[in-house]
């Protein structure tokens, strides 16, 4: 195709270049032409003029004397005479073909016929015509006119292939060389130019081609280096990164970001950074920082899905050498294990020695009493033993929950990945709480739904069902009800559980799963809880590199979601 059209073109240009050359050729023709005429019409008029003055005497012609000379004069200059009267009739000529009348129209005349040169003109004296004078002779004839047209077209076909071969010579490889910039543009190195040509001019054109297109190769290599060495510093430095323009639109988040916070951020980039970020601490530093053009480092408590974290959040402007603001960068440490390391070395004694208080108070408090004489009355001895049985339970319970959260936390817990069957394991955890639901009068219902094949520990996962069921239990009044279910969505396999509970403040969902934090303090340790359940869960959920989300309202109950990884039902 793209031959057709360079040769459609050729054919189109030469016709051009000939029909050029025609046309060119045409009009010197006429140029020349007219120049020959104008001189023979010159050469006429002298000769007229020459005739006049030897046959016009006293307003009249006289050819008495004047033949012979006009004989001799027709002979000598290669022409033939006529002369006529006044009334156009012939009185003398040189050709024996000559009108005998002159015809009759507008005088003086000259003309070209067949390379003949005829010219017809009156005679005067004083203004009077005294009669006509007719001359014929060749026309002034340029030898070789026609090879000298010949030649200038053969010149000009030569030119057009001189034209021709310059272009090839030059055009094919500046089309290379402008083939090559592109392909360099593009980041494509590939293209070598010719260092074999003849033509320097050409050659000096490919070697400084070939010189750019090797540094143009270094650099970018360089850049890229630079680039992905940039990059993979940016998206693996262990803080999240939000880098803001100058205009308050935002051009880039690191991937420790949306880890850290759990989102995707899909929709932040080149969005105004008031509209997207969902915390108006951080907006109002980052309208300081671009107010004041000043680095500013603040610590902040922030809700990260379900939990609340603690950020070391700076926030340095970019300022370029004409102290105009260029942007900003917002950069999130998290210390909420630093922070958590602190309240634990502050909340540990504190907590652990508030929550052992009661238990070994109320086990002194009565053996005391069984001491000091109680013990001989046996209906009160048995009520002071029971109490002591209970509290030591409840004690025995919490040293088991701190020793099973220690472990959990510990960097070589680990669990046996296996495939587990949610919806198997429920039903086996429902037998272990029909008794004591029906103390309470509370119904627990499984809904029908999938099989739930995930990857995990059953017994963890057993656990986790355990804790989350008997809070379930614990916190729904009497008369209510649980709802169980599982399902498969999204390669994930959930276990859901809803109560119709006293329900969780908004504020408090983050907090619910701390150590010894409860919704209901006073309840919770009525119903012998240690405040470690919650805690638990979350850390066996993470470490099956699941999620926990919770819905609740307060006086309607909660729902709690369980996320594993989904997979498929073995075979066999």
């Amino acid at each position: 195709m793209k031959n057709q059209k360079f040769k459609a073109d050729r054919v189109i240009r030469w016709g051009f270049v000939i029909a050029s050359l025609l046309f060119m050729l045409f009009v010197l023709n006429e140029v020349i032409q007219a120049a020959t005429s104008r001189e023979d019409q010159l050469k006429m008029i002298d000769r007229k003029e020459w005739v006049e003055s030897i046959v016009v005497r006293d307003n009249t012609l006289d050819l008495r004397h004047a033949e012979r000379g006009l004989s001799v004069y027709s002979k000598t200059a290669g022409i033939d005479l006529a002369i006529y009267d006044a009334k156009r009739h012939l009185l003398y000529s040189t050709d024996d073909q000559a009108e005998k009348t002159l015809f009759t129209g507008s005088l003086p005349l000259f003309r070209m016929k067949d390379h003949s040169a005829v010219y017809i003109s009156p005679l005067k004296s004083n203004h009077t015509i005294a009669g006509y004078v007719l001359i014929k002779g060749r026309g002034t004839v340029i030898v070789g006119l026609g090879l000298l047209y010949f030649f200038i077209f053969l010149a000009g076909v030569g030119l057009l292939f001189y034209r021709d071969y310059i272009i090839r010579s030059y055009a094919v490889p500046i089309r290379f060389a402008t083939n090559m910039a592109e392909k360099m543009l593009e980041g494509s190195h590939e293209l070598i130019a010719s260092d074999s040509v003849r033509q320097e001019s050409v050659l000096r054109l490919n070697l400084a081609m070939n010189r750019l297109s090797e540094a143009f190769h270094e650099i970018n290599r360089s850049y890229a280096t630079q680039r992905d060495s940039m990059a993979t510093l940016i998206e693996n430095i262990g803080n999240g990164l939000i880098f803001i323009d100058g205009s308050g639109r935002i051009n880039y988040v690191n991937k420790t970001y949306k880890e850290t916070f759990k989102t995707t951020a899909n929709h932040w980039e080149f969005a105004d950074y008031e509209k997207v970020i969902p915390y108006e601490e951080v907006v109002a530093m980052i309208d300081e920082a671009f107010r004041t053009r000043q680095r500013l480092s603040r610590q902040l408590r922030l809700a990260v899905h379900i939990e609340i974290k603690h950020f070391d959040v700076s926030c340095a402007p970019i300022i370029n050498k004409h102290k105009k603001i260029r942007g900003i960068v917002v950069v999130f440490h998290d210390i909420t294990d630093i922070k958590k390391l602190e309240n634990m070395r502050k909340d540990f004694v504190a907590n652990v020695s508030h929550e052992l208080k009661t238990p070994i108070t109320s086990l002194i408090g009565f053996t005391e009493t069984l001491l000091d004489g109680a013990k001989d009355d046996k209906e009160l001895e048995e009520q002071f033993l029971n109490i002591i049985l209970h509290e030591s339970r409840r004690l025995q319970s919490l040293i088991k929950d701190l020793l099973e959260l220690s472990k959990i936390e510990q960097d070589y817990f680990s669990i046996q990945w296996q495939t587990v069957s949610l919806s198997k394991l429920l039903d086996s955890v429902l037998l272990i709480f029909s008794e004591k639901a029906s103390e309470k009068d509370i119904q627990i219902e499984k809904l029908p739904g999938d099989e739930g094949w995930a990857l995990g520990d059953p017994y963890r996962i057993r656990q986790i069902m355990i804790n989350l069921i008997t809070n379930a239990i614990a916190y729904t009044p009497q008369h209510g009800k649980v709802t169980l279910s599982v399902r498969e969505k999204n390669n994930l396999a959930q276990f859901i559980i809803s109560d119709t509970g006293i329900g969780i403040e908004k504020d408090q969902i983050p907090r619910i799963f701390e150590r010894f934090y409860r919704v209901d303090k006073a309840r919770s340790r009525d119903l012998g809880g240690t405040g470690l359940g919650l805690a638990i869960v979350k850390h066996l959920v993470e470490v099956h590199e699941g999620m926990i989300d919770v819905e609740s309202r307060l006086g309607k109950g909660t729902t709690f979601t369980i996320s594993f990884k989904g997979t498929e039902a073995p075979i066999g």
